[in-house]
């Protein structure tokens, strides 16, 4: 009887010193494991994607700036017999405003799920002559195809946006309609950068509108959508505190190609 208890007593000693020199080594890497993967999945919950990862059909809804620019491009500078480009035409409701208006329509875009959706949208449209996927960087047709380019919120989201412009420009015979964010304070953080995460960035008339003069042989024609975001909207020639849209419409020169030497810098 005293053999049994004092085999127990030692086997709780021993049984200790085994708790205590095996078993935390054990459990140390194993808690140890648990958390690497607790934060690596934390990490890839919570972590953005790039920008270039940005697909309209994420969240998608109408913009209604968006709109209005397009309703703008279509009535003032629009003629019934363009062909026209839509660089960047996302949900379609872009193709389909100028379609009341225009015979002969091509869309353009890099979100390859966009461009699924857009070629079941507009099937056999008499106008919406067809959509196609795009490198972002090569607009794949020949010089001057289209009477008139539009673009419209794209600009910022493009990081060679100088590239665009040279591409938009090479494609076009009369005229390239651009549609970007005015740079206003409730839109920008203390850094500098545009709120919207996926903005590259966001300009301010005075700086866009410096960029656009470098290009030689073209005429800047500024429209200026004031309103808040949601509208209601008014359209100016004179930049506004209320502007929310930069609007330039590009008169391109069909003797003179543009110039990238000639772009300045961001």
């Amino acid at each position: 009887m005293l053999k049994a208890v004092s085999f127990v007593k030692d086997a709780k000693k021993y049984g200790k010193r085994l708790a205590l020199n095996i078993a935390p080594p054990i459990i140390t890497q194993c808690i140890r494991k648990i958390r690497q993967q607790i934060v690596r999945r934390s990490a890839r919950s919570t972590a953005l994607p790039h920008p270039s990862e940005y697909s309209t059909l994420d969240g998608s809804i109408e913009v209604p700036c968006q709109v209005e620019a397009y309703l703008l491009c279509r009535d003032k500078y629009l003629k019934p017999t363009d062909a026209v480009l839509d660089v960047g035409f996302g949900l379609g409701y872009g193709l389909q405003i100028m379609a009341a208006k225009v015979e002969n329509l091509i869309g353009i875009e890099i979100d390859a799920r966009a461009v699924d959706r857009g070629r079941l949208l507009f099937k056999g449209h008499p106008r919406i002559k067809k959509v196609l996927l795009y490198d972002g960087r090569d607009i794949p047709f020949e010089d001057k195809t289209f009477d008139v380019v539009t673009c419209v919120d794209i600009i910022e989201h493009v990081e060679d946006y100088k590239g665009l412009l040279l591409e938009m420009a090479r494609v076009a015979r009369r005229l390239t309609f651009i549609s970007t964010p005015n740079r206003r304070p409730e839109y920008t953080l203390t850094d500098g950068r545009p709120k919207n995460y996926w903005h590259l960035r966001e300009w301010s008339y005075e700086k866009f509108d410096s960029i656009l003069q470098k290009i030689p042989d073209i005429q800047v024609e500024w429209n200026f959508l004031n309103g808040p975001w949601d509208g209601p909207f008014d359209c100016t020639p004179v930049v506004s505190e209320n502007t929310l849209a930069l609007i330039p419409a590009l008169t391109l020169d069909s003797s003179q190609g543009w110039q990238d030497d000639n772009l300045c810098a961001e």
